[in-house]
């Protein structure tokens, strides 16, 4: 019996590196970045999005180091937000909104996230913090940095 409940753990928690987004690899953007506009957000990850997802450039570098940065590009109608390891990029034209939302912790973990919404009806997770509100202090100056609304979404529980 313990061998048959030994197996079904393994089965549903074994964890698989190779599964694991963070070890995809990341495309390299062959384009050129030029910020017009730029916000520190702290120091939190960039989520992966396989649409938008690229390796850092090199010459985003210098200016990202340690800390999150959510820019915009005019010339070539992108916002971005980078850390060292990814940067997501994302066309102007396609964006909505940009929402944050906070997840109280329930018997979930608690979590707080920025999305960018799009024409299409979806969206796209920039960045998740496991500190609730860590974005409500960043939203007017995403709203100055982007030029784009920024909503709040009814925080609940996560059950």
């Amino acid at each position: 019996m313990k061998s048959f409940l030994k197996a079904l753990a393994d089965m549903f928690s074994k964890y698989a590196p190779e599964k694991d987004i963070q070890n995809y690899p990341l495309k390299k953007y062959k384009g050129r970045i030029e910020i017009n506009k730029a916000l520190e957000i702290g120091n939190c990850n960039v989520h992966y999005s396989p649409d938008y997802a690229f390796e850092t450039p090199v010459e985003l570098l210098n200016i990202v180091k340690e800390k999150t940065l959510l820019w915009i590009d005019n010339q070539n109608s992108l916002l971005g937000i980078s850390d060292q390891k990814r940067t997501l990029l994302i066309p102007l034209n396609k964006i909505n909104g940009i929402e944050i939302q906070n997840m109280l912790k329930g018997r979930g973990p608690a979590e707080a996230c920025l999305w960018v919404y799009l024409y299409e009806k979806s969206f796209v997770t920039l960045s998740a913090t496991p500190e609730i509100y860590y974005f409500d202090q960043y939203a007017d100056a995403i709203n100055k940095t982007t030029g784009f609304t920024v909503t709040f979404s009814p925080e609940f529980y996560n059950a």
